[in-house]
């Protein structure tokens, strides 16, 4: 082919993208052109460029986003809305809103309590130091753009199956440091609000010094170790709310100062329930699958009690608990949970009865493209078992003083068919 004639040969479509990088996970946004290329790849700027109607395609697909009825939204509430998201459980980062459309990009780069979330990961490594620069410059993006307000941070120590956990010391170490110390940003530990950290026996003990840091302001605490794991001595003067999950106890506060405190998986022994009556400011309670506990357990009083939440697939012995202030009871539309709190003292002077969806997830694992794999929870609705009409009358019952009830709308229904009933024994109650 003569090179005049080469010029004859054009590229239906050119695509430059540009790439960005936060944490390791890459999005890339593309800007198509259709502009006439030779056969060796150069643009042919002496040939006119193709019908108009080509790029009418794009035209009415950046139309369409723009007069979409979210993008329409004011950013105040467009920014309410990915709050609203990034609050859940299974939510992903912010990144993942910026790379949907310029708008949203705008909107979270103007909306500084969307980067107060934080979550480092450093149970991986890669073969190269990228992975530590592509986290350095995640920690470094959400304390800056977050301006001055606190964070909410995310710790994953626990080492992952396929990697010695000293082979990369040193560079977690160095992703910690900038983590604790904010840098030049100034926002260190101590400008914390919450922090949730997880790890294992085969930790290393250098990683886990880092939490005796400074932690003055951190309000709610979440830990996810064994019971024998080696815990430094943390300081946590403010400490509010304690998430505790698979039985290890944190050092440095007074027990006295808790006024929540959640339990995963935990084993409802004698001596948890001793150290349950520590607590005496305590006024909400959450047992998140709980182990079945002895039916020879001594009485725990818990005189400022007055909300508890009970979660579990299995059915707990809850009568060691003495609460003389209930006044909220929460618990998942489950044959297994409903049978746990029937068995509760004092049921009398309950108020209002919530209905929550328990999520039955089960473990995947799927390719990141980073060189490791990532599990994921998956929902399972088919394990789900109600509880029959008998123990749902049983519950409301023993509660004659209830004024509402909300929650689940199944729940709310079966509730108010067995109300209808005999409407008498609950003459204040209501129905949300």
């Amino acid at each position: 082919m003569s090179p005049s004639g080469a010029f004859e040969c054009f590229s239906p479509v050119v695509a430059l993208q540009s790439t960005s990088v936060f944490d390791g996970v890459s999005y890339r946004s593309s800007s198509k052109y259709h502009l006439p290329v030779d056969a060796v790849g150069c643009i042919a700027l002496n040939q006119p460029r193709r019908p108009k109607k080509r790029m009418e395609p794009i035209l009415n697909d950046e139309m369409t986003r723009r007069r979409s009825g979210i993008n329409r939204l004011p950013p105040e509430i467009l920014g309410d809305i990915f709050m609203a998201y990034l609050r859940h459980t299974h939510a992903g980062p912010v990144e993942r809103l910026m790379a949907v459309c310029s708008t949203w990009k705008t909107v979270c780069m103007g909306t500084p309590i969307l980067w107060t979330k934080m979550v480092v990961n450093l149970s991986h490594w890669g073969p190269s130091l990228d992975l530590r620069e592509k986290r350095r410059s995640y920690i470094h993006h959400h304390l800056v753009r977050s301006g001055v307000l606190s964070m909410d941070v995310t710790i994953h120590l626990t080492s992952h199956p396929s990697i010695d956990p000293r082979a990369c010391v040193h560079l977690s170490q160095d992703v910690l440091e900038l983590l604790f110390s904010g840098g030049w940003s100034g926002k260190g530990s101590g400008n914390w609000h919450a922090l949730s950290v997880s790890f294992d026996e085969s930790t290393p003990r250098r990683l886990l010094d880092f939490l005796g840091r400074d932690l003055g302001r951190v309000k709610s605490l979440t830990m996810d170790a064994p019971r024998d794991a080696r815990v430094p001595v943390m300081s946590l003067p403010s400490l509010c709310h304690l998430e505790r999950k698979d039985g290890v106890i944190p050092g440095g506060f007074d027990a006295s100062q808790l006024d929540s405190l959640t339990l995963h998986s935990i084993r409802l022994t004698q001596e948890e329930a001793n150290l349950l009556s520590t607590y005496t400011h305590l006024t909400t309670l959450v047992l998140h699958r709980p182990i079945s506990s002895s039916p020879l357990m001594k009485k725990v009083t818990l005189s400022r009690l007055t909300t508890l939440d009970v979660r579990t697939p299995l059915a707990v012995g809850l009568r060691f608990l003495v609460l003389p202030q209930l006044h909220t009871l929460r618990t998942v539309f489950e044959d297994a949970s409903v049978q746990s709190v029937c068995g509760l003292r004092q049921l009398n002077q309950v108020r209002g009865l919530e209905f929550t969806e328990l999520e039955w997830t089960v473990s995947l694992w799927k390719n990141t493209g980073l060189g490791f794999a990532a599990s994921y929870a998956q929902d399972m609705t088919a394990l789900r078992v109600r509880p029959s009409m008998e123990i749902l009358q049983r519950l409301l019952v023993s509660c004659p003083e209830l004024e509402v009830v909300t929650g689940l709308d199944m729940a709310v229904t079966r509730s108010s068919t067995i109300v209808k009933m005999t409407p008498s024994n609950w003459p204040r109650l209501s129905f949300v």
